[in-house]
């Protein structure tokens, strides 16, 4: 009989055979970007994304401030207080690190998950921080499993060398406004507070010896063209001329997110032999209509679609059914965390809230363009993601041949609506209906 450590074993090996990487509930929502940034920004700048060597990032703990943010124990006291004067800048530094940090998905507000669950997010580069194992406070991974690692992989082995380049020169600038700021300086401080040694060697609150990483790999990438699709978006969102600091991070966090998720249904569709995958069709109408029904029943489809990929996998038979849950996991928390699902629990459906479709138009609406509506919910986003809203793209899906167009024309005019209403979509004095990112 196989132990628990072969049958974790199994399980990443699951996941990496079906999807090219670790997919699993922990490193659902935010976790795959802010792993991504750690490979990126870990390694010297001559080996950002290089193809010839194997990243072996730098692993940073920032034990101190995800300590002041969380509230600090016996075993930092000693610390932080010969850091800080008094109790008042403890406080002040607690609250501040504290509203830096990222709520997992699918755990409740009200729930204490403790300071090694809630990294910072990556708002400058002195915040990007590996895990912490709450049992040794060591450096290991944790919630970063692997989504991240897949993603690095896809980045660094893009066949096209000239999109590769701007992507590194992308990477390269992501952070160069940031680089002055108070708060750059002050995480930075933090981030490289040395630990107290006998010899006084370096040591600090992070692996000084990198090595490396095996996860990375052994993840698999140029599987499909829709990797492009990966590439091209962030590509977009970092040359975005009208994004912040803040703006193009939070975009690549959450592509990076939304983009495995619609990759681990399409993967599972090709795994069972159903060649392109069914449509996902989005329920954007005001009032609840016959397409939240459909979006519903879609949603169900998805799912069972990758339950059904992940259990037919003759060499994993042995998998425990809560390893396989694992990984199924993954895309239901990751779409709801980045508004493609309504919601975590209940009655769930297909959707597009105000997160998606800031996050899609800054991946997929050329930067320094607009470009109509119709073309938006007609073109690019089927085109490129399977995404159903209007009464067209049903029609290329095939989907009018058993539902009335009317309900996807019902459908787009509350795209309309909602993207007007959080600046996504303006109108002209022609009643021509234009989309960029206007943040």
């Amino acid at each position: 009989m196989s132990s628990a450590g072969e049958l974790k074993v199994k399980g990443t090996q699951l996941s990496t055979k079906l999807f090219g990487g670790i997919l699993d509930i922990d490193n659902a929502g935010s976790s795959a970007g802010v792993e991504l940034l750690n490979f990126v920004f870990g390694v010297k700048k001559e080996h950002m994304l290089a193809k010839d060597r194997i990243p072996d990032p730098q692993k940073y703990g920032h034990h101190i401030a995800r300590q002041l943010a969380y509230g600090v124990d016996k075993d930092f006291e000693g610390k932080v207080g010969s850091i800080l004067q008094g109790n008042d800048a403890q406080e002040v530094l607690g609250k501040l690190f504290s509203s830096l940090q990222i709520q997992p998905p699918n755990v409740k507000k009200t729930t204490d998950s403790g300071w090694t669950r809630k990294p910072f997010f990556p708002f400058t580069e002195t915040l990007i921080h590996w895990d912490i194992k709450k049992s040794n406070k060591g450096i290991e991974r944790v919630w970063m499993r692997g989504g991240g690692s897949l993603l690095h992989k896809i980045l660094r082995e893009d066949p096209n060398e000239q999109r590769l380049d701007r992507i590194r020169k992308g990477f390269s600038s992501l952070y160069a406004l940031a680089s002055s700021s108070a708060l750059h300086k002050l995480a930075g401080f933090f981030r490289g507070i040395k630990k107290d040694t006998k010899n006084n060697e370096e040591d600090s609150f992070y692996s000084v010896k990198s090595k490396p990483d095996d996860i990375e790999s052994t993840s698999r990438a140029n599987i499909d063209d829709f990797e492009n699709v990966y590439r091209n978006g962030l590509l977009n969102i970092l040359e975005h001329s009208k994004l912040t600091t803040v703006g193009k991070v939070e975009a690549l966090v959450n592509w990076s997110a939304l983009w495995l998720a619609v990759m681990q249904y399409r993967r599972s569709c090709v795994a069972l032999g159903l060649g392109a995958s069914d449509p996902i069709v989005c329920d954007c109408a005001v009032a609840a209509t016959s397409v939240r029904r459909l979006a519903r029943r879609q949603f169900q489809f998805a799912f069972s679609t990758i339950k059904k990929a992940v259990d037919e996998q003759p060499d994993f038979s042995a998998l425990s059914a809560g390893q396989k849950n694992r990984i199924c996991g993954f895309f239901p928390s990751t779409a709801t965390a980045v508004g493609l699902i309504n919601a975590y629990t209940g009655s769930r459906y297909f959707t597009l809230k105000v997160t998606a479709l800031e996050t899609i138009v800054a991946a997929l609406v050329p930067h320094a363009e607009e470009i109509p509506f119709y073309d938006f919910v007609d073109k690019t986003i089927y085109q490129n993601l399977g995404l159903v809203v209007s009464r067209e793209a049903a029609k290329s899906s095939g989907l009018l041949e058993d539902f009335d167009g009317t309900i996807f024309e019902e459908n787009e005019q509350g795209l309309a609506i909602q993207m007007k209403a959080s600046g996504l979509l303006a109108t002209y004095s022609d009643a021509t209906q234009m989309i960029s990112f206007r943040r």
